[in-house]
């Protein structure tokens, strides 16, 4: 099932948020503004429905969303080192959002779009649909982007991004939805425990770009191959180089598809079961959130919610040795994950 409301207005346009319904009880909302993950009620097995999702009640909220909660990220999620990237022999120059890096697609990424939407009742999916002109912020091409969710009957999330263009441009779209198995409320998710099916990691620099080379996680605090709760080794990662984990995960062959992530929650003993066809995601553990008010007056902190944005390499653009996210006229960009909970 699926039902509509309007949730506000951005200068006098009507922004729709479109909910997904099973008949388990798991429903799933998004917003036409950045085509925006803002709930995701999950049944338990004693009969409780949990919102797993961090979000805000309000457009004006969102329009002020720091840390682009539960947005689709485009042209290019993660990080452009330099804000620069050649490509057939031409030189550009896109916005250095976090100097001198560009991040999410700059300024105005396609998370601060606002998305068309149709509905497809039968399949219990909506999908939303936008454009970005030739040099929209310095990436060349005119694209068409569509984001696809859909709501199984098996408690499934099923998330397809794709995307054409009529110049060669590099597309490499995610979602950045925080979750919180115990509830988007309950507190950080230090004690969640995860399994991530991945022997390296993308080596980075201080502004958390790429050089190049690969680490295995073997014997570090990295390794998520076996289940491990999240804190285990947070205080070393911490002192390591960053405020806590977010580092891209390799996953293996680009475009196959297969499980990398099982998320638990302690409380709630929801379990999140993810896979996709991208070779790379990002595990976030939400170091920057800090203070800030969510839904339904929820109290927000650094690692109340944690991401797994699975994508294509970050900085691929400017790293001929990782697999390409450039596509060109007549190709078609697609991305398929899907979060399944039990």
């Amino acid at each position: 099932m699926i039902t509509e409301r309007i949730f506000g207005e951005i200068k006098g346009i009507q922004i729709p948020e479109v909910t997904l319904h099973n008949a388990s009880g798991m429903e799933v909302s998004i917003l036409a503004y950045g085509a925006t993950i803002r709930s995701v009620i999950v049944p338990t097995a004693d009969g409780k429905r949990v919102d797993v999702c961090l979000g805000y009640d309000t457009i004006e909220e969102y329009l002020h969303n720091t840390g682009h909660f539960g947005a689709s990220i485009g042209r290019f999620a993660n990080r452009i080192g330099g804000a620069v990237f050649d490509l057939d022999g031409v030189h550009y120059t896109l916005a250095a959002n976090t100097p001198p890096n560009h991040l999410h697609g700059g300024t105005h990424g396609w998370d601060t779009k606002i998305w068309n939407y149709t509905t497809d009742p039968d399949g219990n999916s909506v999908t939303f649909s936008c454009k970005s002109a030739d040099m929209e912020e310095g990436y060349p091409g005119e694209v068409h982007a569509e984001a696809k969710f859909t709501v199984t009957e098996d408690n499934r999330m099923v998330i397809e991004y794709s995307a054409v263009t009529d110049k060669a441009t590099p597309i490499n779209m995610t979602n950045h939805w925080y979750f919180n198995m115990n509830g988007h409320a309950s507190g950080d998710v230090l004690g969640h425990k995860l399994q991530l099916l991945a022997d390296a990691i993308t080596e980075t620099d201080d502004g958390l770009v790429p050089t190049g080379k690969f680490i295995n996680v073997e014997g570090t605090p990295y390794d998520f191959r076996t289940e491990k709760v999240i804190g285990t080794d947070f205080a070393e990662v911490r002192a390591l180089c960053t405020a806590g984990y977010d580092n891209n995960y390799v996953l293996g062959a680009p475009g196959k598809f297969k499980k990398f992530a099982v998320l638990k929650g302690e409380k709630s003993g929801i379990t999140m079961t993810a896979s996709t066809n991208m070779e790379g995601v990002q595990f976030y553990s939400g170091n920057h959130i800090h203070d800030r008010k969510g839904k339904a007056k929820a109290e927000y902190h650094d690692m109340s919610g944690m991401c797994l944005e699975p994508h294509h390499y970050p900085d691929c653009v400017n790293k001929p040795d990782f697999p390409s996210a450039i596509v060109r006229p007549g190709e078609k960009y697609y991305h398929h994950t899907e979060f399944k909970f039990s």
